[in-house]
């Protein structure tokens, strides 16, 4: 693509250089990364603090203690010498489907009853904006929010035991068309 489509070899290095430090998750394991069943013990496991057996079974019974111990014979999750366990995968990308998957498993866990707590918080905004304003948006969110974000969940001033995931997502109520086409 570099020599023979410079341009397309552009676009394609500049949209997806953002990844480079992720390792793609195989199919046969993105399964439990999208599973319900395995959902919560892989993010749980996939801190800086990782996680213990105690933490597990107290969330999620015998049925999680059993689900971990696949997990860890799976390869997906490895014990340290102190007992905590964490994800193999440091950072670790999906495909997109899988990452729908996700975000809906991840709504499920976002407790309404305690927005507006220290907790968890949700903003929402309606707007109409036309498409130059829709591609400032998307940029914003994956440059702005995602350094931020890193220099927050990656600086060890703020380590800790609190288990956290943060969202940020942005759509169109309607389908995209163009100016004179026919629905």
């Amino acid at each position: 693509m570099k020599e023979f489509h410079p341009q397309i070899f552009k676009l394609m290095t500049n949209s997806s250089s953002h990844n480079s430090e992720y390792e793609y998750i195989d199919k046969k394991q993105s399964q439990y990364f999208t599973s319900e069943n395995y959902f919560l013990i892989i993010n749980l496991a996939n801190t800086t603090s990782g996680t213990t057996r105690d933490e597990i079974s107290y969330n999620l019974g015998m049925i999680g203690l059993e689900r971990l111990e696949h997990l860890i014979e799976e390869g997906l999750l490895i014990e340290d010498k102190n007992n905590r366990i964490y994800g193999k995968t440091d950072k670790y990308k999906l495909s997109f489907s899988d990452t729908k998957k996700r975000i809906l498993l991840s709504m499920k866990h976002y407790r309404l009853s305690e927005a507006g707590s220290e907790n968890n918080w949700m903003s929402f905004q309606t707007e109409s904006i036309n498409k130059e304003g829709l591609i400032a948006l998307k940029k914003l969110a994956q440059k702005h929010f995602m350094e931020r974000k890193e220099r927050i969940y990656e600086n060890p001033m703020y380590k800790g035991d609190i288990k956290h995931f943060s969202a940020c997502i942005s759509s169109t109520f309607l389908p995209y068309r163009r100016e004179g086409e026919l629905q």
